[in-house]
């Protein structure tokens, strides 16, 4: 049957269940858990210090958005193939079928929220399209940063004939989650100018709407890598089509962050097509 043929064929949605013997080393476990959702629960007391003392309400905002954003897990991991041990804390809840264990909210304040804060700061520090690329590939690798530990102690596993491992994590992630963190900071800027009084609560949906959009711009291919019946070499050229959306993503968030200054970022545009 060829990949056409294939791709035509009618067949029942599944989801592939977690192993039940799957268990994390113990140690191991409880070890992940801190260092991924440890940093979540840390920069609570500084958002809470930046709104009481300097009048900064944005980081507390983006933490409840964080928080809420850790729903999307379940649809990226099963789309993704993760397992997450059946013996790790949690879990915090259950969707797709997936026990999401208690890291997974913490970590989403820190590694979506707090590191598309991060991004946010440096275009209002002013970014040309070299700096966008550069914060990019920084954050990008925070992910790596982060995951190798537990894909290299199968805290996690990511299962199936994933492109590009290495110590069992695929690198498409890196690229795609620092894109989704990367548009967290690019949302922030473009419309925090604009949000007075109650409209500021419009920051918090701001991280859902940032992630959720990325990964429907960028993650498709890879997503279909795994997930369909075809050729090894077509999973390989899809996972790097992934990577290549991404950057055109990220030129594209360049080209209007470098174009547009912080005090009135979408003015500012409205005023360049105008007389373009």
């Amino acid at each position: 049957m060829s990949f056409v043929d294939k791709m035509m064929q009618t067949v029942p949605g599944e989801i592939l269940p977690v192993p039940e013997d799957y268990m994390a080393n113990e140690l191991v476990g409880n070890l992940f858990t801190i260092w991924a959702g440890g940093f979540g629960i840390a920069v609570i007391p500084w958002a809470l210090y930046c709104y009481f003392k300097k009048q900064n309400d944005i980081p507390l905002l983006l933490i409840i958005g964080g928080f809420i954003c850790s729903l999307l897990e379940p649809m990226l991991d099963h789309l993704g193939h993760l397992w997450w041990p059946t013996n790790l804390p949690g879990p915090s809840f259950v969707g797709y079928d997936l026990n999401i264990p208690y890291l997974i909210p913490p970590c989403y304040v820190f590694f979506i929220a707090m590191t598309g804060y991060w991004a946010y700061t440096r275009m209002k520090a002013g970014l040309d399209v070299k700096g966008l690329f550069i914060t990019w590939l920084l954050i990008s690798m925070t992910d790596v940063i982060m995951e190798i530990p537990g894909t290299a102690t199968q805290a996690y596993i990511y299962y199936g004939d994933a492109s590009f491992k290495i110590f069992g994590f695929p690198l498409a992630w890196g690229w795609l989650n620092g894109t989704s963190m990367l548009m967290v900071g690019v949302l922030v800027y473009l419309i925090e100018p604009y949000l007075k009084g109650w409209n500021r609560l419009f920051l918090i949906p701001s991280v859902i709407v940032a992630m959720g959009a990325s990964y429907g711009m960028t993650a498709w291919p890879y997503f279909m890598s795994l997930n369909w019946d075809m050729p090894w070499i077509a999973t390989r050229l899809l996972t790097l089509l992934s990577l290549v959306m991404c950057l055109m993503v990220v030129r594209f968030a360049a080209a209007l962050v470098a174009s547009a200054p912080a005090n009135d970022p979408v003015g500012a545009l409205r005023s360049k097509l105008a007389h373009a």
